[in-house]
């Protein structure tokens, strides 16, 4: 699905959908956002929403049970939401300032939540969930600035993520891979480096990164 720019009221409804809420530990004791609940997804709804010059918008939904939602304000930027599989998909994007890009894919056989947004300019975003197993994924991912990049991949089942990054030309790049894992990334300031987090099953992380430069 591809559609041109329009104009629509209400654009901060858009992205209303389940948030993350965030604790010190979850039901098992281990740090991270506490597990959350799709609402349930019942056919196939897409949905896109475009102020301004040049944005590119596109929504691919193979997936019987898939919801996308895709909000952009400003100019040239792009967004694109992939839905595959037999599980059942929650994915929304919101962007604005210039030349963004956003890139999410969702798949498997079981559910999962993306929820994207990036402010400012010339921000890159890709996030894959691959949902191997009954429990759901779930991602809430953010950017704030210039020239900032972020990347994750859920491969495996109730895995649980919340990427932040505010400032300029800084890098984040996460995995997980298996069952369980928590992550809470958050960085502000400019050029900080991308420390490459990667977790095989059951793993917690929570790392906050400030300044110039780390």
């Amino acid at each position: 699905m591809k559609m041109g720019n329009s104009v629509r009221a209400g654009l901060g409804l858009l992205l209303a959908a389940p948030s993350m809420a965030l604790a010190q530990a979850d039901g098992d004791g281990r740090s991270g956002p506490i597990p959350f609940e799709a609402a349930a997804i019942s056919g196939r709804t897409a949905y896109i929403s475009q102020i301004g010059t040049g944005q590119s918008a596109r929504i691919e939904q193979r997936a019987s049970n898939a919801e996308a939602r895709i909000s952009q304000d400003g100019v040239e930027n792009d967004a694109a939401i992939t839905q595959t599989g037999t599980g059942s998909y929650l994915a929304t994007v919101g962007q604005s300032g210039g030349r963004n890009e956003a890139s999410l894919t969702q798949s498997g056989i079981g559910s999962g939540i993306l929820l994207a947004a990036q402010s400012g300019d010339n921000n890159r975003l890709v996030a894959v969930q691959a949902n191997a197993g009954a429990l759901l994924n779930g991602a809430q991912l953010s950017q704030t600035g210039q020239n900032n990049d972020m990347n994750l991949v859920q491969d495996g089942s109730d895995n649980r993520a919340q990427l932040t990054q505010e400032g300029a030309d800084n890098r984040m790049t996460a995995s997980q891979i298996g069952n369980g894992g928590r992550l809470v990334w958050t960085q502000q300031g400019n050029n900080l480096s991308d420390l490459g987090v990667s977790q095989i099953g059951a793993q917690a992380v929570q790392i906050v990164q400030t300044g110039q430069g780390n």
